[in-house]
């Protein structure tokens, strides 16, 4: 054997070791929900830097947070949430809190808890409505604002859930239905109800009819572009589909009516 300075030569040749592998994570133990209720907060705040600390607290608590810089119009309309978080604590005045309280009013279409920052010197000058409002003097401690939030979000109803709505003249509604023309979608409340594209169709023209019967013969005329009819029980069957995704029950209609003999319509 030749000598090597500083080397150790080992052969392995005809012979195999066992391969020391590393046992894989356990994937086993469920994913354990840390926040089983969660509520909705928006925070309006021109310097977020400021309430750092309160977005903190509050999400470390199970709250969602959202932040924005100013409140837009269509807040209210667009998005779902139980308290609404307004920071006036830097540049507020009495009448900067006079128009934004007004507005917020207006635009409410459910009575929607408001907490106002405020700074020392604007309290100081508070009278009359404002001192009726919810107002908390910031800077303060997280969880002095965590505890005032958590008590008016529990003395109020829980928000109606809306979701994100289409813009005007892109949707429909008939009862607790949306319709978004643009995303031929279907939502009750928050929820999309998924339909075929024939659903879809067969939906929108009774919706469109307002009320008006339409014939089995029309529909097949305008959706399946057939004038077809001897026999054909194809509307029926898409009919008895669309009725069983919305939950409808054809014996006491909340959506569609049968019109014997002829076809169907809105339910009233």
């Amino acid at each position: 054997m030749q000598k090597q300075t500083g080397q150790v030569k080992i052969n392995l040749s005809g012979r195999r070791l066992p391969l020391r592998v590393k046992p894989a994570l356990a994937d086993s133990t469920p994913l354990v929900d840390n926040c089983p209720v969660t509520r909705r907060v928006i925070l309006i705040s021109p310097m977020p830097g400021q309430v750092h600390e309160l977005v903190k607290a509050l999400t470390d608590s199970c709250f969602d947070v959202l932040v924005f810089h100013r409140w837009e119009p269509d807040l209210h309309e667009r998005l779902v949430f139980d308290l609404l978080i307004y920071d006036l604590s830097v540049a507020g005045t009495i009448d900067a809190f006079a128009g934004i309280s007004s507005r917020l009013n207006r635009e409410a279409e459910h009575a929607t808890p408001c907490l106002y920052l405020v700074g020392e010197k604007m309290i100081g000058s508070a009278s009359g409505p404002m001192l009726q409002e919810e107002l908390l003097v910031w800077p303060a401690r997280p969880q002095e604002a965590l505890y005032r939030v958590q008590r008016m979000i529990g003395n109020s109803p829980a928000a109606p859930k809306r979701g994100f709505l289409p813009q005007e003249g892109q949707r429909i509604a008939f009862k607790d239905l949306w319709l978004d023309r643009e995303r031929m979608s279907v939502h009750r409340n928050n929820d999309r109800i998924h339909l075929t594209k024939t659903e879809y169709d067969l939906l929108l023209k009774l919706i469109d009819a307002k009320g008006a019967v339409i014939s089995r013969e029309e529909m097949l005329s305008d959706i399946w572009e057939t004038d077809f009819t001897g026999g054909s029980n194809v509307v029926d069957v898409h009919i008895k589909s669309l009725r069983k995704k919305l939950g409808d029950n054809a014996a006491s209609p909340q959506y569609i009516v049968t019109v014997r003999g002829v076809g169907y319509r809105l339910a009233d």
